[in-house]
């Protein structure tokens, strides 16, 4: 064979096997990419979370808008999206950036944090008129708001949203004390202390009527003594009250269903020796652990009340009964408690499926025949 032929038949059989092998791996490409396809996700929006991360919004994702976040639930925010719900099919996103708003299944307003006006609402929205105050300090919204809220979050426990100030639970574990020594060191009575008056329950006035039977120390401004820098969560003098006194009394400034503060939840959740004495309200017993507390409302006078005290406090055997009672208890913190409602909040929204409800002509009518 000519040079010239034997050239022309290489080149040719090279030719075919190129083709082959293109043809081959091209053939593979498109069985390849026919398999993956199917798994392949459309881009989703995008919502900006509290700490500034971006989160993922797609058809299994249910966002509430909290408007103008006070800045003391900044914390509480950041637990909760550290901290998911259970039990929960949808992904939850709590956002504070105002331009989720039309995107927003819910959006939250804060009574003291209100704008004068509404912004603008998607009609299958829920907004939720949220107040941990009674109706005697709450900022009530003006008529622009008329019509505007479905759902409340109160610390009412049949709020749509419910969002107490504790949350008793039962110890796994009661708190072992050398009750007798503890009851050996208090020294002292009954302690009060308080930066409001007057106020609407007249506890200044129960107060001093009290005085008159039992002794009780007084402090903050409206009373005669001071104790550092008042806050609502664990403080020296919390400490060094319930090692001295042996009633601390957690009177309310209003005496409203449901209405119980950090006055009286500090006591379980910080596990404090001394015995909490309530004004109310009448439905304390229902929350709170009976044998646990003393509820003022349960007698028909001052005198009648402190009789009962010096009772129970001259007694090692009786006062110290309600302490071991009282330490099988606990309270839940702040974060934890807010995490529950937004919860609670989420779920409640995930049930709708996108049916409207009716709107409330005013949040104030919630409190009309009881604050």
């Amino acid at each position: 064979m000519k040079p010239t032929n034997l050239a022309f038949l290489v080149f040719g059989i090279t030719g075919l096997l190129l083709v082959f092998i293109l043809g081959y791996f091209s053939s593979s490409e498109k069985i390849y990419f026919t398999d993956v396809h199917p798994h392949i996700k459309n881009s989703d929006t995008q919502t900006t979370s509290f700490n500034g991360e971006s989160n993922s919004i797609n058809n299994k994702t249910l966002v509430i808008l909290w408007y103008n976040l006070p800045f003391y639930l900044k914390s509480s925010v950041t637990y909760f999206q550290a901290n998911k719900c259970n039990n929960f099919r949808s992904t939850c996103i709590l956002s504070t950036v105002h331009s989720d708003i039309l995107r927003s299944s819910g959006v939250i307003f804060t009574h003291s944090t209100l704008p004068r006006t509404p912004p603008m609402k998607n009609t299958s929205q829920v907004w939720i008129f949220n107040t941990l105050e009674n109706k005697a300090f709450t900022h009530w919204p003006n008529t622009a708001w008329d019509y505007k809220f479905e759902w409340t979050m109160s610390y009412r426990r049949n709020a749509d949203v419910s969002r107490p100030y504790g949350k008793i639970i039962r110890l796994d574990k009661s708190i072992h004390r050398n009750y007798s020594e503890v009851f050996r060191q208090k020294t002292k009575f009954g302690v009060w202390m308080s930066g409001h008056c007057p106020v609407p329950s007249r506890r200044k006035e129960y107060i001093e009527q009290l005085k008159k039977y039992i002794d009780i120390d007084t402090f903050g401004s409206c009373g005669k003594k001071k104790c550092g820098v008042r806050t609502p969560a664990m403080n020296e003098c919390l400490k060094n009250f319930s090692r001295d006194y042996k009633f601390y009394f957690s009177f309310e400034n209003n005496i409203c269903r449901d209405y119980s503060t950090e006055k009286v939840f500090n006591l379980y959740q910080y596990n404090l020796s001394i015995i909490p004495v309530v004004n109310g309200p009448p439905q304390a017993g229902e929350y709170l652990p009976k044998g646990t507390f003393i509820n003022a409302l349960d007698f028909t006078s001052p005198e009648k009340l402190a009789k009962k005290l010096k009772e129970i406090g001259s007694s090692e055997k009786l006062y110290t009964q309600y302490l071991r009672e009282k330490d099988k208890y606990g309270s839940l913190n702040n974060s934890e408690i807010f995490r529950e409602s937004m919860c609670s909040a989420c779920k409640k929204l995930d049930q709708l499926k996108g049916k409207n409800i009716i709107a409330k002509p005013k949040v104030i009518d919630v409190f009309k025949n009881e604050c």
